[in-house]
C-alpha cells in the first residue's frame, strides 16, 4: 500500500510540474473575462502572425461579439477559419467562405477531421475558441485532440481560449475509453464525464498524449473558479450544437446520449432534447417509479408524453411524428446530479421493463461508452452497482492524473 501511495504521489507531482511548465496566460483583473477577452486585450503581441481560428457560433465574447469580428476589428491578420461539426454557424452549412469577412473556411468534419500540413503552411498561430459541454462523446473534444496533434506535427503555435464549464467542473464519471473503441465520438483518453474546461483538457492532452510537443498557450479566464455557476456569469446562451437548446440540455446530455445507441428516443425533435426520453411502447409510470427508487440526488424523473416533430439537425429524430411515452429528467441540483450514473440506470430500467428495448445492431453504444462492457453488462442483467464498480479503479487513476492539469481552484 505504501508503494502504491508513493506511485500515485509521484504521478500527481509529475503532472503538476507538467501543468506549471505549460505556457499559461492570466490577467490580473478581478472582473470575470472569458479567455478570448483576455487574448484580445493583449492582441498587439500577435499582430505579426498569420492567424487561423478554429471556432463556431459559440466563439463569442461576453457582449455577443464573435471572435472573428473582434480579431479583424482589432487589426489581426486572420487568414483562415476552421470549423467543427455543425459548421461555422452551427446550422450544418459547411460553406467555404465567411460571408461577413470573406475569410476562407476549412471544414474539419464530413471526411476531414484534422488540419493538414498544407492547411497550416500559411499559418503562424492557430486560435481555438469553442464552447463544449464536458462530455467525451461531444465531437468538439475530438476536434481539439486533432488540432493539438496537427499543431505538434507542423510546429504551429496554438492558443486555446478557455471557456467556463456548463456542467459541474468537479464531476468525473464513467468508463475510460478503451483501445479499439476510438472514434470521432470517443477519441480523448478520458471517462465519459472528464470534469475539465477546454483549456485544462488541452493541457492534459498535450502532455499525456502528445508529449508536450505542441507549442500550447492556454489563455485562462479571469475570476473563474470551480465553484462558479455557469448561470451566474450572465453570458448569452448560444446553442453549442443544434439540439443543445439550453444549459439544462447539457446537464442531461451525459445521461441520455447513451440512448443514441438504442431504439429509444433521446428527445431529439422536441423542445427538450436529452431532457426527454421514451418510446411509444414505454410505460412512463413504471420507469419513473423504478428510477426514482434509486434516490439519486439532484434529480427527479417525471412521467411525460412527447412527440418528436421537428428535424432539428442532420440526425433524424426517432419516432418522427409519433407520440412517445417517457420521462422528463428534472435536474434540481447541478452539483449533486450524476448524469452518467443516471444514464446507466435508465438503460437498466429500459432493459428490465421494456421487451422492445434493444441496442442498435451496429453496437454504436460501444463507441459512446468507450467499451463493450456497458452493453454486455446491461444485457446480462448486471446491477447499477456492479456496472459502476467496473469503472471505479480506472476512474480513480484518471482523477489522480487529472488533478495535475486543473487550472482553477
Amino acid at each position: 500500500m505504501k508503494n502504491l501511495l508513493l506511485i500515485v504521489t509521484a504521478v500527481i507531482t509529475i503532472c503538476s510540474i507538467s501543468c506549471v511548465n505549460e505556457q499559461v496566460s492570466r490577467a490580473d483583473d478581478v472582473k470575470f473575462r472569458l479567455g478570448n477577452e483576455v487574448l484580445l486585450a493583449n492582441i498587439d503581441k500577435y499582430k505579426g502572425n498569420r492567424i487561423a481560428v478554429l471556432t463556431n457560433q459559440t466563439g463569442i465574447l461576453s457582449d455577443g461579439t464573435h471572435i472573428i469580428d473582434a480579431l479583424v476589428g482589432k487589426g489581426a491578420n486572420v487568414v483562415k477559419i476552421f470549423s467543427p461539426e455543425h459548421g461555422i454557424r452551427g446550422d450544418e452549412n459547411y460553406t467555404d467562405t465567411d460571408e461577413k469577412t470573406g475569410i476562407p473556411i476549412v471544414s474539419l468534419y464530413n471526411g476531414k477531421t484534422k488540419p493538414s500540413k498544407s492547411d497550416l503552411a500559411d499559418v503562424d498561430l492557430l486560435i481555438y475558441d469553442i464552447q463544449d459541454v464536458g462530455a467525451r462523446f461531444y465531437t468538439y473534444t475530438s476536434t481539439l485532440y486533432y488540432t493539438i496533434e496537427a499543431a505538434a506535427e507542423n510546429n504551429t503555435s496554438l492558443i486555446v481560449c478557455d471557456r467556463p464549464m456548463i456542467t459541474n467542473p468537479e464531476y468525473t464519471d464513467g468508463f475510460m475509453l478503451e483501445s479499439g473503441y476510438s472514434s470521432f465520438v470517443g477519441l480523448i483518453p478520458a471517462p465519459a464525464a472528464y470534469g475539465m474546461t477546454c483549456g485544462e483538457l488541452a493541457a492534459y492532452l498535450n502532455a499525456e498524449v502528445f508529449g508536450k510537443n505542441a507549442k500550447l498557450d492556454v489563455i485562462l479566464m479571469d475570476s473563474y473558479t470551480r465553484k462558479t455557476e455557469y448561470s451566474s456569469l450572465g453570458l448569452t446562451w448560444v446553442k453549442p450544437s443544434p439540439s443543445m437548446f439550453y444549459p439544462s440540455t447539457a446537464y442531461c446530455y451525459l445521461a441520455n446520449c447513451f440512448l443514441e445507441g438504442t431504439n429509444v428516443s433521446e428527445g431529439r425533435g422536441t423542445d427538450k432534447p436529452f431532457e426527454y426520453f421514451g418510446a411509444p411502447w414505454v410505460s412512463s409510470a413504471v420507469l419513473a417509479d423504478e428510477l426514482n427508487a434509486y434516490g439519486f440526488e439532484g434529480v427527479t424523473f417525471e412521467p411525460a408524453v412527447f412527440t418528436p416533430s421537428e428535424k432539428i439537425s442532420a440526425y433524424p429524430p426517432k419516432f418522427f411524428n409519433k407520440e412517445c411515452n417517457g420521462i422528463f429528467i428534472n435536474v434540481t441540483g447541478r452539483s449533486k446530479f450524476r448524469p452518467v450514473k443516471c444514464g446507466i440506470a435508465i438503460l437498466i430500467a429500459l432493459k428490465k421493463h421494456c421487451p422492445e428495448f434493444k441496442f442498435n445492431k451496429d453496437n454504436f453504444i460501444d463507441k459512446l461508452a468507450g467499451t463493450d462492457k456497458l452493453r454486455k453488462m446491461v444485457n446480462s442483467g448486471s446491477s447499477l452497482e456492479e456496472i459502476e464498480s467496473a469503472w471505479l479503479e480506472d476512474l480513480a487513476t484518471f482523477n489522480s492524473i487529472r488533478a495535475g492539469y486543473l487550472l482553477y481552484k
